[in-house]
């Protein structure tokens, strides 16, 4: 059982269907150069949910649904810009998932778990209330648990409990236990791509703020980006940055669990350093 989990990553290069958080259908976008209102006082292109939205800047909210039926109230796949690499506690501040919470995690990214239903994160309760009620209402089937909890000071995360339970049971794994070890997760973070490499089974592994700007960056490029658009910008399919020191160790453990992971490069940049493929 436990050698079928660790290889469950390679499965999933065929197919994203389980653990992508993405829709799996969207509604054809109305033009947003119309500046013309519906009979409901809405701008043309935007939707019920953006009405709601309305007030809020998108830095502050993420919301992205799977798969919801053809709907006219909620229309896009994604809303709003916060990063799915926002690091939160668990519901009343407490670490989110006891395993992990022992290895050291006691904040996680919640959108970097592979487990449907996605959750969505928005600061104001009120708001949130609506934006659950509206989603309950296009798919009541797949979101009949769907609840609002509190995970940081001005932010609250939209799950399913059938979500958090399935959650809860995630173990420490075999990148846990063997690449990683002992290193302090607050010097590094690997941020993974669902079912893009074997061995991983969540997306994020360390738990440096890879949402910052670095202090300076040696490379003109990476001048004005965050840790994040750093990896992204210098290796699109994503593993890791930070303490370079740590993440050659990484690397040399990662190649001796697979030699695949041989090609793992690393870029010092900004006072710190990417790694990727």
């Amino acid at each position: 059982m436990r050698k079928h989990l660790l290889f469950a990553g390679v499965a999933a290069l065929a197919t994203l269907s389980l653990f992508s958080c993405r829709k799996e259908q969207q509604a054809n976008p109305q033009s947003s150069n119309n500046s013309t209102t519906d009979a409901g006082g809405r701008t043309a292109g935007t939707d019920e949910l953006d009405a709601i939205l309305k007030d809020l800047s998108p830095e502050t909210y993420l919301l992205t649904w799977d798969g919801l039926p053809a709907n006219n109230y909620i229309t896009k796949a994604t809303y709003g810009s916060l990063s799915d690499e926002t690091q939160y506690f668990g519901p009343g501040g407490r670490p989110p998932f006891p395993e992990l919470a022992k290895i050291g995690y006691e904040r996680i990214p919640f959108r970097k778990i592979w487990i449907k239903t996605c959750p969505t994160m928005i600061p104001y309760l009120d708001i949130a209330k609506r934006v659950g009620a509206l989603a309950q209402k296009v798919d009541p089937k797949q979101l009949f648990d769907l609840g609002i909890y509190e995970v940081g000071k001005g932010q609250q995360l939209l799950a399913t409990k059938t979500f958090l339970t399935a959650a809860s049971r995630l173990q420490p794994d075999v990148v846990d236990q063997k690449v990683i070890g002992t290193a302090s997760l607050s010097k590094f973070r690997l941020s993974i791509p669902a079912g893009a490499y074997p061995y991983f089974t969540r997306g994020f592994y360390g738990t440096a703020d890879i949402t910052q700007f670095p202090a300076g960056a040696r490379v003109t490029v990476y001048n004005g980006l965050k840790w994040e658009d750093i990896l992204r910008k210098r290796f699109p399919n994503l593993i890791g940055c930070f303490d370079p020191e740590i993440l050659k160790d990484i690397r040399s453990k990662f190649a001796r669990l697979d030699p695949r992971f041989d090609k793992l490069a690393i870029e010092e940049v900004a006072g710190g350093a990417v790694i990727g493929f």
